[in-house]
């Protein structure tokens, strides 16, 4: 038997209810309206939850990276009410819904563990928000950067945080040479 290393607490449901996905940029893992059979956990990669408005615009509701779920509602859905789609090649797993619901009802453990994990990315995404709301983009990229680093491409953290490449470099270079931020690779940096 081959062991599947996950993230706790997953790592507490049966193997046979973990399925691994690759996904290619832009690849649909679900679609809306489309019955839940599970709930994604990622391992490289980023998936972002998208819904479309009555006017045809596609909205980005949520971004979940290494280590994280998404989805969680789905938890207590029969449908799921956005698309997941892989923002660039990415892997995970899914865990299956109806194991999942199991063990929230069954193991008390498991839920509580489930519970912290939840309360922990809801922090995070309160962080996120909080920053989003900065109007300044060099306020912005110091408060990212202080509050949850880099993770990733220069683009990618300043899509993240809703600032042009540009701004966001330029705010940077600011930032380094008041001594705020420093270098640590090219493309790459972190709070001082």
């Amino acid at each position: 038997m081959i062991a599947i290393m996950i993230a706790a607490p997953f790592d507490r449901l049966p193997a046979s209810a973990i399925r691994g996905f690759d996904l290619a940029p832009g690849a649909c893992l679900f679609r809306q309206d489309t019955p839940v059979h599970g709930l994604p956990l990622v391992s490289s990669g980023r998936l972002i939850l998208q819904r479309v408005t009555e006017q045809g615009q596609s909205v980005t509701i949520c971004r979940a990276g290494p280590g994280e779920t998404l989805a969680e509602a789905c938890a207590f859905a029969e449908r799921y009410h956005c698309d997941c789609r892989a923002e660039g090649a990415t892997t995970g797993h899914m865990i299956e819904i109806t194991v999942l619901r199991r063990h929230l009802a069954e193991d008390p453990g498991f839920a509580l563990a489930l519970m912290e994990r939840l309360a922990a990315q809801v922090r995070q995404e309160r962080l996120r928000a909080e920053v989003m709301s900065i109007r300044s983009a060099r306020d912005r990229v110091l408060a990212a950067l202080v509050g949850f680093g880099q993770d990733g491409s220069l683009s990618g953290f300043a899509a993240s945080i809703g600032v042009s490449q540009e701004a966001c470099s330029r705010a940077l270079a600011g930032l380094v040479a008041e001594g705020r931020v420093r270098r640590v690779a090219r493309g790459r940096y972190a709070p001082v």
